[in-house]
């Protein structure tokens, strides 16, 4: 069951990705010395609809801030 859901959240994080490059949200630049990154982290979330259909798989990339 696991490798099946798994498998689910593939494509939500790959859509995820591709659209925060196609609306240009951020830029990959090389860290000058000493620099450190922004951290992040992913969410996940399964949907249930009101039908017997499948779940959704939903995904989003936050940035960890403390």
């Amino acid at each position: 069951m696991f490798d099946v859901q798994r498998r689910g959240w593939y494509n939500p994080m790959e859509d995820e990705i591709n659209s925060l490059h196609e609306n240009h949200t951020y830029d990959l630049v090389k860290l000058s010395e000493g620099k450190r990154g922004l951290r992040n982290n992913w969410v996940f979330k399964l949907k249930f609809g009101e039908d017997c259909c499948p779940p959704r798989y939903k995904t989003r990339i936050v940035v960890k801030s403390f």
